[in-house]
């Protein structure tokens, strides 16, 4: 667990893509006035929007995990309604070292760029997410999380609630985290649910 919020932390913190390129805007195929439009985004909305630029990447594109970027300035409730404005949503071809980032900011696309290392091992298939997978949303969970108790949002550094999506290679549970921290503000807090029928698995403290 420990070794997972520390990836979280690095992304929270990593440089987000030059803004100043050409921003796209792209709407949901199935809901496209639920998404397109608003400053801040759900996980399934992040997704929803960022998929169909990774299928024109490539067709074989599947997603790999996602991500809220901490750009957000100060402020009360960030991310309590389980929505964000910044997201990084990764995408890859399963069994080859291939990977895209799509990052979005209060609604749109505002980068879309294949990432791949030429030295980077391939990413198993067992790592990857199937949409049908996903049954519930960060604004599900977040109620969930702040019912279970002990979590809170930070103020200054991985403000608010942040959330993650990524599959459990080993168990292939696909998981969504609601990220904060002790009422102290000394320990981040993450809480493990299973995306697809909402349980809570664990969490890390």
């Amino acid at each position: 667990m420990r070794k997972i919020i520390i990836v979280i932390l690095l992304m929270f913190i990593s440089i987000v893509p030059v803004w100043n390129a050409t921003t796209r805007s792209i709407k949901s195929a199935e809901d496209p006035l639920e998404v397109f439009g608003h400053q801040e985004l759900s996980i399934k909305q992040a997704i929803d929007l960022a998929y169909p630029s990774a299928l024109e990447w490539n067709e074989n594109a599947q997603l790999l995990q996602g991500v809220n970027i901490d750009r957000d300035k100060p402020g009360k409730a960030i991310g309590g309604n389980g929505k964000r404005k910044y997201w990084n949503i990764d995408f890859g071809v399963p069994d080859t070292n291939k990977i895209f980032l799509v990052t979005i900011y209060e609604g749109e696309i505002v980068e879309a760029k294949d990432v791949t290392g030429e030295g980077d091992s391939p990413y198993p298939a067992e790592e990857f997410i199937k949409l049908e997978d996903i049954n519930y949303d960060s604004p599900q969970l977040i109620k969930k999380a702040i019912e279970l108790g002990d979590i809170h949002p930070g103020k200054d550094w991985a403000k608010g609630y942040n959330f993650m999506i990524r599959r459990d290679p080993e168990t292939k549970i696909t998981l969504i985290l609601v990220i904060g921290w002790n009422a102290d503000k000394e320990k981040m807090v993450a809480v493990y649910f299973n995306a697809t029928n909402g349980k809570h698995l664990v969490t890390s403290k």
